[in-house]
């Protein structure tokens, strides 16, 4: 034991000490490798413990601390310096204004790291506070992790609420509840989280977003994902597909992989690499899906439609053109152009002027506009206006306008033809129309 309280500008070798302990600009070496301070030890100037250290607490003013042990208080805090640990570091508070460094682990309620901190170990806390840049190469668990620059972790990380105001960019395993990253965020793993918020862009492994993710520019996902909601300001790229809610995109959307969903609003373009299901889609621009395209109830599409597959959908209204194997939708249809390979089917299908019509329609109500170009066409009621062309005709009522023309006309009910009109193969009245294709 020794009863020696202060240190000032020497190197002394001290085991034990009751009461405090005052450092100035000193080395201690400690007896038998552990320094046991019952007070507190008070630190001016860049001050070296050589070997563990336990005490009340440590308070450091103007200078460095290292530590060449191990660290056991309730209380450090370091003033305009820097504190270095070669072991573990244990204590309920943690405040160092300039560098936190250790080797070891951390245990402790509250960190703050005023510019950095380097975890080399473990860190346990309840609360991390970093101004600066906060590099962890092992394990972080942490309820709350707050850096105001960088983060990035190279262990298993498991939070609460991380928040950084640049970037973070995790290389290990990833769970936590609430991430808000103003700049970018990045993994390496596939994450388990619940809310994702970022202001730049977003590169993640894939894995589940439980309820949101949030980006103001870039999203990128390299494998399948589980997502509760997508909302990004500009370009989201799936790699393997997803599986989820509903997906705002200001810009364009991709997925090379299945996509599931209940609801898809981007301004731009889609395309699906794989078979999509889900509610609704409001698409500003284009769609195009290798793979079957399922919507229970409807689809808007402000230009082209080309599916790779068949389409379904409640609703459809596609401001250009449509190109699928197949086309069925529960109520109506309502296009430029469409071209299929086996024909279309609804309760009521529209085609707008000077539109173009490969394969047979099928449906209660079809409406050719004017200059329309068709095939065969299937119906109750089917109007066709002036200057179209189109294949065999069966139907139960039948008007045509002005200078159309049509294969031949099989009907039930009702014909109405104006001046002008061109049956090559003439009409025939019949009791029951022939079975439509599908």
């Amino acid at each position: 034991m020794a009863d020696r309280s202060t240190v000032s500008r020497e190197t002394v070798e001290l085991d034990t000490v009751e009461g405090d302990l005052n450092v100035e600009r000193g080395i201690i070496n400690a007896i038998d490798g552990t320094l046991k301070v019952n007070g507190v030890i008070r630190c001016i100037g860049n001050c070296e413990f050589n070997g563990n250290v336990e005490a009340e607490s440590i308070l450091s003013r103007k200078g460095d601390v290292h530590i060449k042990g191990s660290v056991q208080a309730k209380e450090i805090e370091v003033r305009d310096g820097n504190l270095r640990v070669k072991d573990d570091i244990k204590a309920e508070r943690i405040r160092v204004d300039k560098k936190l460094e250790y080797n070891g682990s951390l245990v402790s309620d509250t960190v703050r790291a005023g510019k950095i901190l380097h975890a080399y170990g473990d860190i346990k806390a309840t609360s991390v506070k970093v101004g600066g840049t906060f590099e962890a190469e092992k394990d972080v668990d942490a309820e709350f992790i707050d850096v105001g620059g960088s983060f990035k972790t190279h262990g298993r990380t498991k939070a609460q609420s991380i928040d950084v105001g640049g970037t973070y960019k995790a290389d290990g395993p990833l769970e936590c509840d609430d991430i808000d990253i103003g700049g970018t965020f990045s993994t390496s793993m596939p994450v388990n989280l619940v809310k994702i918020k970022v202001g730049g862009t977003v590169s993640i492994e894939g894995g589940k977003v439980e309820e949101f993710i949030d980006v103001g520019g870039t999203l990128k996902v390299e494998n399948f994902i589980e997502y509760g909601e997508i909302d990004v300001g500009g370009t989201v790229k799936l790699g393997n597909g997803g599986k989820g809610g509903s997906i705002d995109v200001g810009g364009t959307l991709s997925s090379e992989g299945d996509l599931e969903f209940t609801k898809i609003d981007v301004g731009g373009t889609v395309k699906i690499n794989g078979k999509a299901v889900g509610e609704t889609l409001t698409v500003g621009g284009s769609l195009k899906t290798y793979g079957d395209f399922t919507i229970t109830n409807r689809l808007k599409v402000g230009g082209r439609v080309e599916v790779d597959g068949e389409l379904k959908a409640g609703d459809i209204r596609v401001g250009g053109r449509i190109r699928a194997y197949k086309v069925e939708a529960d109520q109506s249809i309502e296009t430029g152009n469409l071209r299929t390979r086996h024909g279309a089917k609804a309760k009521k299908i529209e085609i707008g002027r000077r539109g173009t019509v490969e394969g047979p329609l099928i449906a209660e109500t079809i409406i050719l506009k004017r200059r329309v170009s068709a095939e065969d066409i299937y119906g109750d009621m089917v109007q066709i206006r002036g200057r179209c062309t189109v294949g065999n005709i069966y139907a139960k009522r039948v008007r045509m306008e002005s200078r159309s023309s049509a294969n031949s006309i099989t009907y039930t009910d009702e014909i109405r033809l104006d001046s002008g009109i061109s049956i090559r193969e003439g009409s025939n009245k019949v009791e029951e129309l022939p079975e439509q294709p599908f």
